[in-house]
């Protein structure tokens, strides 16, 4: 029997590549399968959880997944065949057994100050150049501190500002502006307000997403996209949007 789960970064998981072996799936299914559950289960749990990753095929990059115990629940809950249900759980023994193997290992708390002094670094990058919110930021501090085992009782507890943030098609549709939510981002682009930002795709290529730039700060932030959360969402002061609408009903945008 292959191994069924391993150690990476001191926690048990399986991959989707172990998945689609073991369950007879073809590994393009089992992906889409976790990007259901991913957009399902919301921006903390995904984050915890499933961990995108590549392997190589004649030297060629293609995505896979890393996959907790409770991300592998998630995944094959409905895989409820008879076959299915005995590989479930093999894995589940799996899972236990390297838990235990783990628990008896000695205590080396360097490695994971290594880790985690990485994780922060990432988190910083990622959060200076998506310029993210503090609420986001926070998150991901917090999510970073679960994922290696730190407490966050240090962490400030963020409370939102009184005026709450709503994405353009909101603000269109409260202020009736007459134009989609299409045309009114490619306008924003068009100003230096709102830029294009890239991410790596599960698929193997890029994914174009938008952000509020420095200059649109004024008018709105980045929040987590709630969608995908290695995306920002841009969302805008109700009490600014005024200001934007002379600008959104005046210019055209081919």
């Amino acid at each position: 029997m292959n191994q069924l789960v391993f150690i990476e970064n001191n926690e048990v998981v399986t991959d989707s590549l172990t998945i689609a072996e073991m369950f007879g799936k073809e590994h393009k299914n089992v992906l889409r399968d976790i990007q259901t559950q991913i957009e399902y289960a919301g921006d903390q749990f995904s984050q915890l959880n499933f961990e995108p990753s590549i392997y190589k095929v004649r030297g060629k990059d293609y995505p896979k997944f890393n996959l907790t115990e409770d991300a592998f629940a998630l995944v094959v809950f409905s895989y409820n065949t008879k076959e299915a249900v005995q590989t479930k759980i093999k894995f589940i023994q799996e899972f236990k057994r390297m838990k235990e193997f783990i628990q008896k290992q000695p205590y080396t708390p360097i490695d994971n100050t290594i880790e985690f002094e990485k994780h922060l670094i990432g988190v910083k990058y990622a959060t200076e150049i998506l310029r993210m919110d503090e609420s986001s930021k926070i998150k991901m501090l917090e999510a970073a501190h679960n994922q290696h085992g730190v407490p966050t009782n240090h962490l400030p507890v963020y409370v939102e500002d009184e005026e709450l943030k709503k994405p353009i098609s909101e603000l269109l549709k409260d202020y009736n502006v007459g134009i989609s939510a299409i045309k009114a981002n490619k306008i924003l682009l068009t100003v230096g307000i709102l830029e294009i930002k890239h991410r790596p795709s599960s698929k193997g290529g890029t994914k174009e997403f938008k952000s509020v730039t420095d200059k649109g700060k004024y008018y709105g932030l980045n929040a987590i996209s709630p969608q995908n959360p290695k995306e920002t969402q841009p969302l805008y002061y109700p009490s600014k949007f005024s200001e934007l609408i002379p600008l959104l009903t005046g210019q055209e945008v081919s």
